[in-house]
């Protein structure tokens, strides 16, 4: 018997109906398998976290790839033990983050939150000792009864908020605008950093050469413009960033201003100076006298930046000894600190302070370090010439320029014999001579100090045990 077109109807309508409820039966399970996915959210925090000081400071990253963060919460806990009340544990609640759900699927919550706990324990009741970070992550998954997958790390924490033990051993008692001093001083645990500030500039701490106990050094040295002292302390930082503190007190020495002292500006000096500059700085523009002093200004400033901060970082190794040696057989030309009106066809033009000693003798004559160090810098310095800085150590440099030729290269290490070029007149120099500066930490300090045994022997060498 043949079949009818009833028979062919009826036979694709149940067809249709099975592929219908296989297609629901499989969204159904898709989306059941969706709903009640068990992939774990996944946790991210620096391996290095093992210690904290009175404020934790922990940046955390938490992701789930498929339903979403719910949740994100930290727990610290630490447990004390009392001889007479018996163990007692601590409990604070750091963060409780929780997320609104957005959907039911993919993307109920966020794919990844990014948190930084920045909370001072110690006015929580911490102390020092052992405690445990526990940090739990929670997702949108209908698993484990609508619960969700959650991720627990857990981490031993060692807390210590007591700051490091600062004791000064010995400090300048007075000190001179431009002038130098030594601290020394003792710390009673490992450091992060330390050192010494006066007038809100650090000068860093550095291990006192030889020896093995926690005693530590610091050069300080004023800038020759200062009229007061407002702060002097050392202070060290441990790993954990407690700050331990011990102030001094010093008696600023006061000086007697010196007379300005005037300089003529020549038009022969002009058409001698001006193609080195304008060779060196393309930007030079307009009449002679305005480039002569866009040098003596801009340059200026743009040189003794990069001078403070090729001075800022220094070998943690002291690497010179004695006195400082100034050029030999030279006449001094110009001081420390000299204050120069600079004039034009009879009129001032500017005003700046000279940050060395000039010292002459012989045209090009050879120039040796004051003392032992490493060449860290050793090229052409705009008003300063061609120039060359030695790191003696701990924050201490000196510098030589107007140079007629450069010897050395950045990285030789050098002595009192070593040969670093020849005087000359590079740079904004009138003749023949060597520019000679000493910096502490960038500071352009006295060198007169630095080349006297009496005061070097006893403020410097003596609080170090030398003599």
């Amino acid at each position: 018997m043949s079949e009818t077109n009833d028979d062919r109807l009826k036979k694709k309508r149940r067809s249709g109906l099975g592929l219908a409820f296989l297609f629901i039966f499989s969204f159904l399970v898709a989306g059941l398998f969706i709903l009640l996915e068990r992939e774990k959210p996944q946790i991210t925090i620096p391996a290095d976290f093992t210690r904290t000081g009175a404020t934790l400071s922990l940046p955390l990253s938490a992701t789930d790839k498929r339903s979403g963060l719910k949740s994100v919460s930290v727990q610290l806990t630490q447990t004390e033990k009392d001889i007479v009340k018996g163990p007692t544990t601590k409990n604070a609640n750091l963060l409780a983050r929780e997320f609104p759900r957005q959907g039911y699927f993919f993307n109920a919550g966020p794919k990844s939150a990014d948190e930084n706990i920045s909370v001072d324990i110690a006015s929580l009741g911490f102390r020092d000792g052992d405690a445990t970070l526990r940090v739990t992550v929670r997702d949108f998954s209908f698993w484990n009864w609508s619960a969700g997958n959650e991720s627990v790390f857990e981490i031993p924490l060692a807390i210590d908020i007591t700051p490091p033990r600062v004791t000064t051993v010995e400090t300048p008692k007075y000190i001179r605008p431009g002038g130098s001093g030594l601290v020394v001083y003792k710390i009673n645990e490992p450091a992060r950093s330390h050192g010494v500030t006066v007038n809100n500039h650090f000068y860093p701490g550095y291990p006192l050469d030889g020896d093995k106990n926690d005693l530590h050094v610091s050069f300080i040295g004023l800038a020759h413009d200062t009229t007061t002292l407002t702060t002097a302390v050392v202070s060290a930082t441990d790993r954990v960033g407690n700050e331990g503190r011990s102030t001094f007190v010093m008696n600023l020495i006061k000086i007697k201003e010196k007379a300005p002292r005037t300089i003529q500006i020549s038009d022969s000096f002009l058409n001698e100076k001006l193609p080195e500059f304008a060779e060196k700085y393309p930007e030079l523009k307009g009449s002679p006298i305005e480039q002569y002093i866009y040098v003596n200004t801009e340059i200026r400033n743009a040189n003794n930046a990069q001078i403070k901060e090729i001075c800022s970082t220094s070998s943690d190794n002291r690497q010179w000894s004695g006195l400082f040696q100034r050029m030999p057989r030279s006449m001094e030309m110009a001081h420390f600190a000299d204050f120069r009106n600079y004039y034009y066809q009879g009129e001032k033009i500017d005003s700046q302070y000279h940050l060395g000693y000039d010292l002459a003798s012989t045209s090009r004559a050879p120039i040796h370090p004051a003392n032992s160090g490493t060449v860290v810098f050793a090229e052409y310095l705009g008003i300063y010439g061609n120039t060359v800085i030695i790191d003696h150590g701990q924050g201490l440099f000196s510098l030589y320029s107007h140079l007629s030729q450069i010897e050395v290269d950045p990285g030789t290490t050098v002595t009192t014999e070593t040969v670093l070029g020849s005087s000359g007149t590079t740079g904004m120099a009138g003749g023949d001579h060597l520019h000679f500066s000493i910096l502490i930490n960038g500071i352009f300090v006295s060198p007169l100090e630095w080349w006297d045994r009496p005061w070097v022997t006893l403020h410097i060498l003596s609080p170090l045990g030398e003599k």
